[in-house]
């Protein structure tokens, strides 16, 4: 992806910024790892819940609330702070594989 597309896609991400929830844990990254935690499993910031976990609710039909409801700890602030990170990673050309098709 070029530096012009990546600049784009993160002005989007600022502008979408002023419309999301406020985070219970502003102060750490959206996702974190600990090896003394979960096996080193990337989490939630400030949570003991995995990052797949989330994704997996998402892949099934879940939406943000259901989610939030079903693993204390959860915050939709934190949650929609993890679902930009993999966003920005993805824009940054991260996670994708290069073809020639």
């Amino acid at each position: 992806m070029s530096a012009t597309n990546v600049n784009a896609e993160l002005a989007v991400v600022d502008e979408l910024q002023d419309e999301l929830a406020t985070r219970r844990h502003p102060d750490r990254p959206p996702i974190t790892t600990n090896p003394d935690k979960l096996g080193g499993t990337p989490t939630i910031a400030g949570t003991r819940l995995p990052v797949t976990a989330l994704i997996d609710h998402l892949l099934l039909g879940y939406d943000i609330d259901e989610f939030i409801e079903e693993f204390d700890g959860a915050d939709r602030g934190d949650v929609q702070a993890v679902l930009l990170k993999i966003k920005e990673a993805l824009a940054g050309g991260w996670l994708a594989e290069a073809v020639d098709y």
